[in-house]
């Protein structure tokens, strides 16, 4: 069987809590643009990691296929066995992340700075639980 590695996960949760903290500590409005682009992909990558781990978690964990596991399905069934709190929420991370990759603006890089934090917070329920589920 194989395994499940956190690793990646785990960078990638401090590395968006380091950039969101500079982010908040900067007061330098060109230096802060530049930060906030940083955040916003650095979001991305954490929602990105989130999800393919939550997908191979299923996979490995409870023998779900490919098949079964679309994105609302993976958010559902990780809510069900209780390792996320909410799939609305996820879908909603999920839906930024997509938003931003397709199509850049300031707009959008403003959405996605006011639910970074929200996304740490539930990044690490994911990271706990996994940890929890995975013994690691």
């Amino acid at each position: 069987m194989n395994e499940i590695s956190l690793l990646n996960l785990e960078k990638s949760i401090n590395s968006l809590r380091e950039c969101i903290s500079d982010y908040n500590k900067n007061f330098d409005t060109k230096i802060k643009g530049y930060i906030a682009d940083s955040c916003v992909k650095r979001f991305e990558y954490t929602v990105e990691t989130s999800w393919k781990i939550m997908k191979k978690f299923l996979k490995l964990q409870y023998g779900k296929s490919d098949k079964e596991l679309t994105m609302n399905n993976i958010f559902r069934y990780m809510e069900g066995y209780g390792i996320i709190k909410s799939w609305e929420t996820w879908k909603n991370y999920y839906d930024h992340r997509n938003n931003t990759s397709h199509e850049y603006n300031k707009e959008k890089a403003n959405d996605i700075l006011k639910v970074a934090e929200n996304l740490l917070e539930d990044a690490d329920y994911l990271y706990n639980n996994l940890s929890k589920a995975l013994k690691t």
